[in-house]
């Protein structure tokens, strides 16, 4: 458990609500080196795969990703960090092949970031249906692939960012001092400070490499 940590660790605004970031990235670095060396190094390794800007990423082959992510979930990891990295992996996966879709592309050959057992595999199957006939199980689907017909990237990115805040939002409850909670901290400050920063031509180019970084997509 990490009292310590958690209690150092400032509150974030909502980010539509937020003026600025309450913690610098300095700071941050400072109070995550209370982390268990184990804990340090695992989120070391989650972190370039679920950064929302994923510069580090930005020049490498979607196999590369796909292999990372293989190692990950091969690996002893979390059951909430587990969850929140196949969470952030399948949404990628769902908005390539929206846009390849509308670009009147072939499905993909595989889910490169899915298991064998994830409804995302009926992509190929259901290619010519609504939503790869998923928006019962994604809901945000329908009204994502409106956002990319359309081009409000800005519109699109706070519609991903709005569900991943969400999503870790309840991560961090479920496990108010243990390692899950710095993580959703972690991602949630991540997602603030990009959501910050935002002006609607870098958030359309921004959008457009990260779909266009699972190079199966752009072929």
């Amino acid at each position: 458990m990490y009292y310590d940590l958690i209690a150092s660790l400032p509150h974030l605004p909502h980010f539509l609500s937020a003026e600025h970031c309450p913690i610098t990235p300095l700071r941050l670095r400072q109070r995550l080196g209370l982390l268990r060396p184990g804990d340090a190094e695992l989120l070391q390794r989650v972190w370039p795969l679920v950064q929302w800007r994923g510069d580090g990423l930005a020049i490498e082959s979607d196999h590369v990703i796909a292999e990372r992510y293989r190692q990950l979930v091969e690996s002893p990891v979390p059951g909430p960090l587990r969850g929140y990295l196949d969470y952030r992996m399948t949404q990628q996966t769902l908005l390539a092949a929206l846009r390849r879709k509308q670009a009147a592309m072939g499905p993909p050959a595989t889910a490169l970031f899915a298991d064998s057992s994830s409804p995302i595999h009926q992509i190929s199957r259901n290619w010519e249906k609504p939503d790869f006939g998923l928006a019962n199980v994604y809901p945000w689907l329908t009204g994502a692939s409106d956002q990319l017909a359309s081009g409000d990237a800005l519109g699109l990115e706070q519609t991903m960012v709005e569900l991943n805040w969400r999503w870790l939002s309840r991560m961090a409850d479920q496990s108010v001092f243990g390692f899950a909670a710095v993580v959703a901290f972690v991602f949630k400050w991540d997602l603030l400070r990009s959501w910050l920063a935002n002006d609607s031509a870098e958030a359309k180019q921004r959008f457009q490499k990260l779909i266009d970084r699972v190079t199966h997509v752009a072929d």
